[in-house]
């Protein structure tokens, strides 16, 4: 399932058209973070709307990491994307608490809170386009 080294594996998975899910386990650090770089890079094209990062089994995280992170995000943005964290370890979380890089609408507590979340903005979208008002 996952591809990469001894300290970080990372596998990336097309759910839909340009909507991806990027799961990593293991340490993003000085001496890994390159694997989860090579791994997002190719991603990050213009038609890549959506990447949600499942963070459950990350268990570190340092300024290298956040650093792609951060790459990944503004890429994102400036293509009018997005990028959604999901179960994030309680020890990294505290890390993207304290640092205020990422808007809390864009940081899930599981999978399930962000295809939940992404179920009512489908819903939402499918009422706005029949002409229908909430």
């Amino acid at each position: 399932m996952f591809d990469g080294d001894i300290g970080l594996t990372v596998n990336v998975e097309k759910k839909l058209e340009g909507v991806y899910l990027v799961q990593a386990k293991g340490r993003i650090d000085s001496d890994t973070h390159l694997i989860f770089d090579r791994k997002i890079k190719p991603i990050l094209l213009s038609s890549t709307k959506l990447i949600i990062l499942d963070m459950e089994y990350v268990d570190y995280i340092s300024s290298a990491g956040l650093s792609i992170i951060f790459q990944a995000k503004k890429i994102l943005e400036s293509n009018k994307g997005s990028l959604f964290i999901a179960s994030l370890q309680p020890q990294v979380k505290k890390v993207f608490e304290v640092i205020k890089a990422l808007p809390p609408h864009s940081i899930f507590e599981n999978m399930a809170e962000v295809d939940a979340y992404l179920d009512v903005v489908q819903k939402k979208e499918i009422k706005r386009q029949k002409g229908e008002v909430d």
